[in-house]
């Protein structure tokens, strides 16, 4: 680990030397000392200060007690105590004020700046209390404030704990701790595959890692690491050939962003001193050294590193992530798999069902309906076997019929209409086979009940590929789409070549004018045909 440390101080320093740069220096304006931004907000601040104490306090840092970046922090933290409410919140005034959980979070990033001050220079006594005032302050809002996500609870009752070592009133640390074990009896949303609630691997699945690496520094209980170590285990299967992680299921704003797991850096390497399982370590040189190889700052973790002398000292024995898997996370209704030669999801309760990646070239399936109030083939049933999959879903075609009764009222929109009997007109079973083969998969669509329904399997291919047909030669322009009516189609993209088909298409139909998802970052490829459908056709990567 000692290698990557002066990737980790220079990439700090770089972040300081931003701070610096764009720290508002006028005494006159209301945010003098804060960085420099389009909104009057602490948390950027307070973000960039974990950073500044880090490399003031690190001996090999070119910031090592730098008299500029002393000032520039005594402003900073100036500015963020002007920006504390009376009730000792941060606001988040993008959407929320005197936010507790935005206080949790701001808490985070300042007692870790509180205590490595504390740790390596316990002589700046200015620094120190005012970190200390702030901090202070912000447990009367953390105590007696409230959430709205399921991660903010896990934010809140680790400052809590955090705030029981702070504090020396024995009544204070008694009420802190009470309502830390409010929000810990409700229990915690880790299962025992690893993931979380909100199911965000791009995110905030790494946020309650934090909280709960938090909880465990402060009592020392293991239970807490459980979840982490589960966690990091389950983000194993979550990274793609091309080393981003898959987003897909998330349920929160990270869904559909291709990043790469810079954020889980410090987690594996902190549960790589603390568990003897090779894959922590492993994965963690792979993040830091691929990180620097790229060209990319650091993860922000210095300040982490230097409260935690172990992880510098940890020696790296191997390094990547599991080169092939085959995983089924039952409670997600995610199937994920990589082998030597690409990698897939498939996704129960999502119109985009299956994900196809050959290295960098995303490809993905929908399954248009446009059926009563449906839109989209959204599998209800999903069937595990060994390489071949099932995904099956009923949709119903209904009307309303008139209320038996009087209704107090005529006005439609004040009428109880959950009231009324329907009528079940039609239904529609769609059925899809999925099989593995060598350099690909075999799709087989079958839908069974309503006929002369224009269905269409639409397949979304990345902007900017080169398609080849034998009747012509063109580009995948974003947010346009073709009927492949006939034969193979051959796609370049990159350094893959990969052959689609064969192609049919009965009908032009290309979706309903209301409510339909359409694909407008992408290109999409259409075989459409009528029920009763019932088509088969692959997508292999040809070398």
């Amino acid at each position: 680990m000692k290698r990557y440390m002066q990737h980790i101080i220079r990439s700090a320093e770089i972040r300081v030397e931003h701070f610096i740069k764009i720290q508002v220096k006028d005494k006159t304006r209301l945010d003098f000392g804060a960085m420099r931004g389009e909104i009057y907000e602490a948390k950027p601040t307070v973000y960039a200060m974990s950073e500044a104490v880090a490399v003031y306090c690190n001996v090999k840092s070119r910031y090592y007690h730098d008299r500029i970046l002393k000032d520039a922090m005594n402003a900073a933290l100036d500015f963020v105590a002007r920006t504390q409410r009376d009730d000792g919140s941060f606001d988040y005034p993008c959407c929320n004020f005197h936010s507790t959980p935005d206080t949790s979070f701001c808490f985070k990033r300042l007692i870790a700046g509180y205590r490595v001050l504390i740790k390596y220079e316990p002589r700046e006594e200015e620094l120190i209390g005012k970190y200390k005032a702030i901090l202070l302050r912000s447990l009367k809002s953390i105590l007696l404030g409230g959430f709205h996500t399921p991660n903010h609870r896990w934010a809140i009752a680790a400052a809590l704990m955090q705030g029981v070592n702070l504090v020396e009133d024995n009544s204070l640390k008694e009420q802190l701790n009470k309502r830390a074990f409010q929000y810990l009896a409700e229990g915690i949303d880790g299962d025992e595959e690893g993931e979380y609630a909100e199911r965000s691997t791009g995110n905030y699945n790494a946020v309650v890692n934090n909280a709960m690496m938090a909880m465990y520094e402060e009592s020392k209980d293991e239970y807490y690491l459980g979840f982490v170590e589960r966690n990091l285990k389950m983000m194993m299967y979550y990274f793609d050939p091309d080393d981003t992680i898959f987003t897909q299921n998330s349920t929160r704003q990270d869904q559909g962003k291709a990043a790469y797991p810079n954020q889980y850096f410090y987690q594996y390497l902190y549960l790589a001193t603390k568990n003897e399982d090779p894959v922590f370590g492993n994965a963690a040189h792979k993040i830091i050294r691929d990180n620097m190889e790229r060209g990319d700052l650091a993860p922000q973790c210095l300040y982490t590193i230097m409260l935690h002398r172990e992880m510098e000292e940890y020696e790296f024995t191997g390094y990547g992530f599991l080169n092939t898997y085959r995983k089924y996370f039952k409670k997600a209704g995610v199937m994920r798999v990589r082998n030597d030669k690409f990698g897939y999801s498939i996704l129960k309760g999502k119109s985009a069902f299956t994900y196809i990646k050959f290295k960098d070239t995303l490809i993905y399936l929908k399954i248009g309906e446009s059926y009563c109030d449906i839109r989209n083939f959204i599998p209800q049933n999903m069937e595990v076997k060994d390489k071949e999959y099932v995904l099956s879903s009923v949709a119903k075609g209904w009307y309303y019929l008139p209320f038996k009764e009087k209704q107090a009222t005529s006005d439609w929109w004040k009428m109880n209409h959950s009231k009324r009997e329907l009528q079940i007109s039609s239904e529609l079973k769609v059925e899809v086979i999925m099989i593995e083969l060598e350099n690909g998969m075999e799709f087989h669509v079958k839908s069974v009940g309503l006929d002369k329904l224009p269905l269409r399997v639409e397949i979304c291919i990345p902007t900017g590929a080169v398609l080849e047909h034998e009747a012509f030669y063109m580009s995948a322009e974003q947010g346009r789409g073709m009927v492949l009516k006939k034969g193979y189609l051959t796609l370049h993209h990159g350094e893959q070549k990969i052959k689609i088909g064969p192609g049919y298409g009965t009908h032009e139909f290309g979706g309903h004018y209301s409510g339909e998802e359409f694909n407008e970052n992408g290109f999409t490829i259409y075989l459409n045909d009528y029920t009763p459908y019932e088509r088969t056709f692959t997508i292999t990567c040809e070398e």
